[in-house]
């Protein structure tokens, strides 16, 4: 009798022990760098718990002039998969999971730049530079400019110089319509996806009675 008592009183001391038992946490802190390495300051930054495909918000804020950001004193953060994700002017924006399992963790985020700087090198089929061609180039789709930050141009217009080559601004990346007109060619005119930082868009025209084509 006395034993099945001494079990019993086991039994409920444990599961009491289990039940005020917490859950170990972890003091996480994020840095955000572009590719180069220099801190991003004003960079938003989120950090969820993921359970299963759900998430939850544990925390929000910005960056400071080192690049980093922290979580409010107050919020712990559960042990186990979190997600970060971070947007910042200019930037493309970033997401990625990561398994924490330290009392604190200080998580490095690369930003990516989410403008591309484009060339457009306009020539004849047999490769002779065409001048003077007006160039058109527009953002379709893609990126969303508010989520970039600053306003941005998203249409220019130019010409092409001796070398046959306009030099596009910066512009966001994603779908980019290309118009390229030049007396006695074909009107040449593309849509392009483009995710690079730079790109340069060969052209070439043909007379009339043939057809244009490109090359990325």
């Amino acid at each position: 009798m006395r034993y099945s008592f001494a079990l019993w009183a086991a039994a409920v001391l444990f599961c009491a022990l289990a039940n005020g038992a917490k859950t170990p946490t972890t003091e996480i802190s994020v840095l955000v760098t572009n590719a180069q390495g220099t801190p991003v300051p004003h960079a938003e930054v989120t950090v969820f718990v993921m359970k299963g495909e759900k998430r939850k918000v544990m925390w929000q804020a910005h960056t400071g002039e080192d690049g980093f950001a922290k979580a409010p004193a107050e919020v712990k953060v559960p042990q186990g998969a979190i997600m970060v994700e971070a947007r910042a002017s200019e930037y493309a924006g970033f997401r990625d999971t990561y398994q924490v399992n330290e009392e604190r963790k200080t998580i490095q985020v690369k930003m990516t730049s989410g403008l591309t700087q484009i060339n457009v090198h306009v020539t004849t089929q047999g490769g002779k530079p065409i001048d003077h061609a007006d160039v058109v180039v527009k953002f379709v789709k893609g990126r969303s400019i508010i989520e970039l930050g600053r306003k941005l141009h998203t249409t220019w217009e130019m010409r092409t110089n001796q070398e046959g080559v306009a030099k596009v601004p910066e512009i966001p990346q994603g779908t980019i319509l290309i118009q390229v007109i030049a007396k006695g060619y074909q009107t040449f005119g593309q849509s392009f996806d483009i995710d690079e930082s730079q790109k340069t868009v060969e052209v070439k025209l043909n007379s009339p009675q043939e057809q244009y084509s490109a090359h990325q």
